[in-house]
């Protein structure tokens, strides 16, 4: 296991202690109940007034048209599972099992809820929590309560975030919302209409601080970026949101598998002298991946500038943690070459934009920052080789900066062009630094 991340080799050492029997009954319930967590998916929860947009999100985030148009399912639990089939919850408390997701032969035992295993890629990671609720506060509510004790992630999905949504989510657990975003689901009616612009900055305003980050997506138009043959038109796939959003949700699932990660390694330490007795493991020792920081506060009174002092310090910081330098991968040093190139033009038009512009380059500006370091975000994401430590720290240096570049966006400050370009200019010379080493 010479190439085994940090996480990796915590989780198996966890789980060694587990098998040993040497831990007390207390602290053997609290490693069971952690390495539980780390060992299947994480669970994300879709949630809204009916019509905001959950089924066809639903859809997407699986690859998969599992509900389709005209079919209305109860509540939904998508899991993975070598077969497909749902297991319908009826309303006397039976459970019937059908070897088939067909949702029209579910929909006809008229079930309360449904689990539906199936054999997809992306239930390997997460697993999805469609939440059916009437639009009555009172019963939303309750749903989403209950919701929140089944799910690490929540995706709020909405068109306007009324302030019966508002007054709903604020009931909500803190530690919830730390790792859930809020969709505005229907950015392409709303663009048409003419509304877009005004009901995301009011959007922004009532949730200011309520949720891990807000996200419009398009999601026909993301759907449709799907192609019959599998493949996906990535152009079409980001400018529909559905690239910023799978990015999101992936870093939250990454981010909870590290916290997990930080409690399950606390908790062996601490129980370090009662473990010595359990036989050394035999493979060779792991090579440390250094550990994301903590998320930048979205407020508007965080100081922006401090917060890329702290990016710089903490990409530093990674560096330093490496237990090995080695080369980069090739594949990795293929995806950094890219980037770097991609930057390198995307200067240029910077460039080309404040001569030209006058007063309104600055926000132009910030507007291509937010573009370009989202793509930088996504293509690192799915390029490159998975198992390169440094591609990992690209990976957690790139979020960061997404983060940070949004928050300038928001806080229209005279100084966030400046601020957002030399960001830019930070990642940049990062990946220079990882690909000269």
């Amino acid at each position: 296991m010479s190439n085994q991340t940090l996480a990796a080799r915590v989780q198996s050492d966890l789980a060694r202690a587990v098998a040993s029997g040497l831990f007390s009954e207390q602290v053997q319930s609290q490693a069971e109940t952690l390495l539980s967590r780390l060992e299947r998916p994480v669970r994300v929860a879709l949630i809204g007034l009916p019509g905001s947009g959950k089924s066809s999100l639903l859809n997407l985030l699986v690859g998969q048209n599992i509900v389709g148009d005209g079919v209305r399912l109860p509540t939904l639990q998508l899991v993975h599972g070598e077969t497909t089939q749902a297991t319908c919850t009826l309303p006397d408390g039976s459970k019937q099992t059908l070897a088939t997701s067909d949702p029209a032969a579910i929909a006809a035992l008229e079930p309360v809820f449904v689990e539906m295993a199936l054999p997809l890629p992306a239930l390997g990671k997460i697993s999805l929590l469609e939440v059916v609720a009437p639009e009555d506060p009172n019963a939303l509510h309750r749903a989403s309560q209950w919701a929140a004790k089944r799910a690490e992630i929540v995706l709020w999905c909405t068109q306007e975030f009324t302030e019966v949504e508002q007054r709903i989510w604020r009931q909500m657990p803190d530690n919830i919302k730390d790792f859930s975003l809020l969709l505005i689901t229907h950015m392409d009616v709303l663009q048409e209409d003419g509304r877009f612009d005004g009901i995301k900055g009011a959007v922004r305003t009532a949730a200011l601080g309520e949720f891990n980050k807000i996200l419009p997506i398009a999601v026909p138009r993301a759907l449709a970026a799907r192609q019959s043959d599998g493949t996906v038109d990535k152009d079409k796939m980001r400018d529909s949101g559905g690239s910023a959003l799978i990015s999101a949700v992936l870093k939250q699932v990454a981010t909870g598998k590290r916290s997990l990660i930080d409690m399950a390694e606390v908790l062996l330490l601490q129980n370090a002298e009662t473990l010595a007795a359990m036989p050394a493991a035999q493979e060779e020792p792991a090579q440390e991946v250094a550990k994301a920081p903590e998320q930048p506060a979205a407020s508007e009174t965080q100081e922006v500038t401090s917060g890329i002092e702290k990016l710089r310090t903490l990409a530093a910081k990674r560096a330093a943690e490496e237990t090995a330098q080695t080369a980069l991968h090739p594949a990795t040093r293929e995806a950094y070459q890219h980037v770097i190139d991609h930057l390198q033009k995307s200067g240029e038009k910077l460039e080309v934009q404040l001569r030209e512009l006058g007063e309104t380059a600055p926000s132009a500006v910030i507007a291509q920052c937010v573009d370009d370091i989202q793509w930088l975000c996504d293509y690192l994401n799915d390029n490159g080789d998975a198992d390169d430590a440094a591609l990992l720290r690209a990976r957690d240096t790139a979020y960061d900066a997404a983060d940070l570049v949004q928050l300038m966006e928001l806080e229209k400050r005279d100084s966030a062009a400046l601020e957002a370009v030399s960001l830019m200019l930070q990642l940049k010379r990062e990946l220079q630094a990882d690909l000269a080493a």
